[in-house]
């Protein structure tokens, strides 16, 4: 092996280290979001607190640094100019779903059955948006490795849910909706990484990923009041209760992560590696802040463990494909 190639092993090894350390992160949102919704009872607006503080983080960022300012009022230009594609702009739209669900699902199936059902189709939809070159890095190839993988992290779903015993068809449906927003929740490195790429910015495609979601978001909102007016309680402000309202900075980090390495390690890559970090965080917030649908069985660890080894089995083969 060359010095070169010891520094290039030695640069991704520590994007690998960031992308787990994000998504350990990015699962005590789940527990976060869910304790919200406990005071709001209302996951639009548990959803919409999320995007709003975490625009305001991204707000301030972008009134303090000047390169940020630049990128971020450089995407018109872009997108006038066809380097930027206009749904390239709509990251957010995933975001939103993804947490408008979260904090209502993982009161249902706990935060370890979300996270394996979400993560499972992440990486399946990983595939497909490195094989369509949908990301930065271009098109990857769809290995023989990367299919059992996926097929390997589907199975480890379904044996998570066989240890949830007499919960229910509701639960089955739960984790069904989980897997579906995973799935769609892959795009959104792709989609924040080109803008990140084509403006040097992640923080300026992380402001376009908050606003469409905010946007999106409050769309909904306002529709559905309109249709079916729901009251909601507003919860606890910042200085009584600090730790609910993390669920916004959480995702501002877990967003500039992915939007930079969707670049570095490509989005199935990046997707993996986020699984591990994440099953490892589910574990954890179940044990420490458990809810009611929380149940920790052996099929459960059993299910997880498998979806650690198809991360195993297709980053495994990428590094024997770089060197």
């Amino acid at each position: 092996m060359t010095a070169k190639h010891a520094k290039k092993s030695g640069v991704k090894f520590s994007h690998i280290v960031i992308t787990f350390v994000a998504s350990v992160i990015i699962t005590a949102q789940s527990s976060i979001n869910s304790e919200l919704n406990l005071f709001t009872e209302y996951p639009l607006v548990t959803a919409l607190i999320n995007f709003a503080t975490g625009l305001l983080i991204l707000a301030v960022m972008m009134v303090f640094s000047r390169p940020i300012r630049q990128g971020f009022f450089r995407i018109p230009s872009l997108v006038r100019a066809g380097t930027l594609r206009r749904w390239q702009l709509f990251g957010g739209l995933s975001g939103a779903f993804f947490v408008s669900m979260q904090s209502g699902l993982v009161q249902v199936v706990g935060v370890a059955i979300f996270t394996v059902a979400a993560v499972a189709g992440q990486t399946s939809a990983a595939l497909l948006v490195d094989k369509i070159g949908l990301g930065p890095a271009g098109k990857q190839a769809v290995t023989l490795a990367r299919v059992g993988a996926a097929i390997l992290g589907i199975l480890g779903v379904l044996v998570s849910v066989l240890g949830q015993g007499s919960k229910g068809d509701f639960a089955f449906g739960a984790v069904l909706i989980a897997f579906a927003a995973g799935a769609l929740v892959a795009t959104q490195p792709a989609l924040n990484g080109q803008i990140a790429n084509f403006t040097g910015q992640p923080a300026a495609a992380a402001m376009v990923n908050f606003i469409v979601g905010f946007i999106v978001l409050l769309i909904v909102f306002g529709a559905k009041q309109q249709i079916s007016p729901q009251v909601f309680i507003v919860p606890p402000l910042p200085w009584e209760n600090p730790i609910i309202w993390l669920g916004g900075p959480f995702g501002v980090i877990f967003v500039l992560t992915a939007a930079f390495m969707a670049k570095t390690l490509g989005v199935f890559l990046f997707t993996l590696t986020s699984v591990v970090g994440q099953l490892s965080g589910a574990i954890l917030m179940d044990v420490v802040f458990p809810t009611t649908a929380t149940n920790i069985t052996w099929q459960l660890l059993l299910g997880i463990s498998m979806t650690g080894a198809a991360v195993v089995l297709a980053s495994g083969k990428k590094k024997v494909k770089t060197q």
